[in-house]
């Protein structure tokens, strides 16, 4: 066993801002995400001259104290700590699995390689993890020391100003106090030490800074509008910042909060891009809708039409080649052709409303921002501090593309002009989030990869952009992190079993595949394929936007248009999201999507004229949502098949299906297994949850236990709608033990019957008076179904159509709303390669 004091460690020289620690607790094991070879055993070997060495966006180190033990602090020394300033969390848990943050996006000063000790409330857990997020100068995590120490009797930090928690170097404050017309700035180096509480302040935790603007607020003389703002500077904050957008690659994120929004009208700027005149493209929340705008274009992209106040987001702008790149949470949202110079980046509370426009007018209406981690970076082909020059490597023959995959460096953008392709590996290259590796076509889908075989093995950034691949090989994503394969056009020459597209290695995460066409597949395997490890599943990829048509015909096995893991490690956690995507006559297997992990959404797909099913094959806490299955008739076209504990299944819409028992609309099914067993068994149901969603026309709607010997256990059937004409429209197989039934309707027609005999009130028998709408049915303008939900389920927040849940929730995937439908079924212009 392990066994460290933190003594070790000696006296701790620590800046002012940084509280005390409590007495030191043993440490009785440490693992890591990852490591280069600096051991995270080292972090708590006493000797500051190893450490623990990780790269990547998220990477962590988790130390076990043996029992659950009362923490108020950690105390981490950092490699080079006296010139880069780290990026961080500090999180807790009871079991190892489910982990809470008590300090999000801390920035360590930059000042010392001797420990800093972070200070957060006391609280009890057995697990301390650091998650790292990069530094000021590249993406890595390097821990010297750890400690982790007992209870102190503090409520959190002890910081002063908001110096102490963002790096504020190269940026001024611009305040909504002052003269009219003349607000009150503060510039370097005042304002490493300066706080005025409330409109510039840390919060109480230190984990973040409070930026508020009231509507009666001060203004400048070229704005209507009061702020709380940072405006970006350079050379320690004496000069303006200004940059040109065809020039260089200047990059701001920001890990942020909106908290309050002024009455009457309840609109905020969190982060902005602007230029020498006016802003260029801001992040915009107007009530509940989270916009990214184009210029004065306010309503440019919806970002989210349901944002909660004081959850957080990072808001990410990449600005380059005369293009603006919006990102959310990771996800790219959009694009914006802009150029301009005089450029600059600007964060934190920028009230979009005053006195004559909201009341009252005092400084108790006002907009508030947190942000918890603010980083600019900036980067050109001149650049001798970033990572890699930004450079255009131009290719027109298959030695002249491996030569400029040996060379790559951060920045490379290799372009392939039109013609035929032999393509090799790319290993051991990486990017950056600001500066990644892109391999692109001059003209999309006019550079064909006709041979060899692409495997991006241990690298990360790497973005493989608008190919046409007609090679006879998988292409494989390797122990890598944060490739994306985005708009390529994939028909694979077959001989015989192939996989496409496969995600696999130790350490693999936050990859993405998006807007791309698969077809025409007719041989055993995958067209995408997400493994791991032999323990581990990839984590955190993205498969997004694609289109995937014309696999078949229909195979046993082994041929799913998507996998998600498999049985050997379906006890691991893969936290994918497939999402928006589109389903065309994918008929080659009984699973159209197969989930065999933990911890996965599947959401906002269209599967049309598809055999077989979505199914959660093994593994728990699955979440299957706003998905449309449209079967037109088609023989075998089923909707959702789950086995397995504590899934989500809502706002789905399932219409035409023919599919019965395994191609059910719904199949709640039996297992052959309980709690344990062999891991390629069909294990229990336990804790399903299938509610508000809508059934028409189908052969088969809800069946509880078609298959296997053991019935679902403590199974909740809610507010559905079922409208259908033959069979029974609830249909229980095996006796569920211990179900709730409530708030549905049922709707029987033709030969139908109800099925299910259940309480009143668990399922109505009344028409909803549903009305075609395209492809789908929705809730008319009166009905049985709207505002008579039962209650009891608040995950449920919006609709199949992305329309607000307000007041008491409608019946069915469907609410009635007046308004802005921001999803619905998917066609071939939503997708793929062309598509928006």
């Amino acid at each position: 066993m392990l066994l460290v004091s933190a003594l070790a460690l000696g006296v701790m020289s620590t800046p002012a801002a940084l509280a005390a620690a409590g007495p030191p607790l043993p440490v009785t094991g440490v693992v890591a995400s990852g490591h280069d070879g600096n051991v995270p055993a080292n972090t708590l070997d006493g000797d500051p001259g190893t450490r623990w060495s990780a790269e990547g966006d998220g990477v962590w180190i988790r130390y076990d104290l043996g029992t659950s033990q009362t923490v108020g602090s950690v105390s981490l020394a950092w490699h080079q700590g006296n010139t880069r300033k780290q990026t961080f969390d500090v999180q807790l848990s009871d079991d190892g699995t489910s982990w809470r943050t008590v300090m999000a996006r801390k920035v360590s000063s930059g000042a010392t390689v001797q420990p800093e000790a972070y200070d957060f409330s006391d609280s009890a857990a057995r697990y301390v993890r650091v998650v790292g997020y990069g530094n000021t100068y590249n993406d890595w995590t390097s821990i010297t020391e750890t400690a982790v120490n007992g209870a102190d009797g503090g409520g959190g930090g002890t910081c002063r100003y908001p110096a102490d928690v963002l790096d504020l170097t190269n940026w001024y404050i611009g305040l909504p106090i002052g003269a009219e017309e003349s607000p009150t700035n503060i510039k370097q180096p005042e304002l490493d030490t300066y706080s005025i509480d409330p409109w510039f302040t840390p919060t109480p935790e230190c984990d973040a800074v409070q930026f508020r603007a009231a509507v009666n607020g001060v203004t400048t003389s070229g704005s209507s509008y009061p702020r709380s703002e940072l405006r970006e500077m350079t050379d320690s904050g004496s000069t303006k910042a200004s940059w040109s957008s065809t020039s260089g690659t200047h990059t701001m994120v920001v890990e942020q909060a909106i908290t309050a929004l002024p009455d009457d009208k309840p609109h905020v700027v969190a982060g902005q891009i602007h230029d020498g005149s006016d802003d260029v493209s801001v992040f915009r929340l107007e009530g509940d809708d989270l916009y990214i705008t184009n210029g004065d274009t306010s309503h440019h992209k919806l970002v989210t039409g349901n944002y909660v106040l004081g959850t957080k987001f990072q808001a990410k702008f990449v600005v380059s080649g005369g293009q603006i790149k919006a990102y959310y949470n990771g996800v790219l949202q959009t694009t914006i052709s802009k150029s301009f110079t005089g450029g600059y980046f600007k964060a934190g509370a920028y009230t979009q409303a005053n006195c004559g426009n909201s009341t009252p007018c005092s400084a108790d209406n006002y907009g508030q921002v947190e942000i918890y981690g603010l980083t600019v970076t900036h980067g050109s082909a001149g650049d001798p501090g970033g990572p890699g020059a930004d450079r255009t490597v131009n290719v027109a023959t298959s030695a002249q593309l491996q030569s400029a995959f040996t060379n790559a460096q951060a920045g490379d953008r290799i372009v392939l002009a039109n013609g035929n392709y032999t393509i090799g590996k790319l290993t051991g290259k990486n990017g950056t989030a600001a500066k990644p590796i892109t391999v692109v076509a001059a003209n999309r889908g006019q550079a064909v990869i006709t041979g060899g075989q692409l495997e991006v093995a241990n690298s990360s950034y790497v973005t493989i952009d608008g190919l046409k691949w007609t090679n006879s090989d998988t292409l494989k994503i390797t122990s890598s992190n944060n490739v994306q394969l985005t708009r390529n056009h994939f028909r694979l020459t077959e001989e015989s079993s192939l996989k496409w597209v496969i995600v696999q290695g130790a350490n693999s995460h936050h990859n993405r595949i998006d807007h791309n066409l698969f077809e025409e597949k007719h041989q055993l395997g995958n067209f995408i394929t997400i493994d791991g490890s032999a323990t581990q599943q990839s984590q955190h990829d993205l498969i997004d936007h694609n289109h995937f048509r014309n696999i078949g015909p229909r195979a046993t096995n082994e041929m799913e248009a998507v996998r998600v893991g498999w049985s050997g490690i379906s006890q691991s956690s893969g936290f994918t999201t497939v999402e928006s995507n589109l389903f065309e006559n994918c008929d080659g297997d009984p699973e159209i999507i197969s989930v065999k992990s933990n911890d996965n959404t599947v959401r906002y797909n269209t599967f049309r004229t598809s055999q077989g099913t979505l199914s959660h094959r093994h593994g728990n806490r699955g979440a299957f949502y706003g998905n449309f299955f449209l079967g037109e008739g088609k023989a075998g076209t089923g909707g959702i098949r789950i086995y397995g504990q504590d899934h989500k299944v809502y706002n789905n819409h399932f219409e035409g299906l023919t599919g019965t028992g395994y191609d059910a609309a719904i199949q709640i099914d039996g297992g052959d297994v309980d709690t344990s067993g062999a891991l390629n068994a069909h294990w229990r149901v336990y804790r399903a949850t299938v509610v508000n969603n809508t059934f028409v026309g189908n052969v088969s709607n809800i069946e509880v236990g078609a298959n296997y010997t053991l019935a679902p256990v403590d199974s909740v059937i809610a507010n559905n709608v079922v409208v259908g004409s033959r069979g029974k429209l609830f249909n229980e197989l095996k006796t569920p033990v211990n179900a709730t039934y409530a708030g549905n309707i049922g709707w029987p027609t033709g030969t139908a019957t109800i099925g299910a005999a259940k309480p009143s009130g668990a399922i109505r028998v009344v028409d909803p008076l549903l009305a075609p709408d395209g492809a789908v049915h929705r809730l008319g303008a009166a009905g049985p179904a709207i505002d008579t939900a039962a209650a009891g389920y608040p995950f449920v927040t919006d609709d199949m159509d992305g329309q607000a849940r307000t007041g008491v929730a409608d019946v069915g995937a469907d609410e009635q709303s007046s308004a802005a439908v921001t999803r619905g079924p998917l066609g071939s212009a939503d997708v793929g390669p062309n598509s928006a």
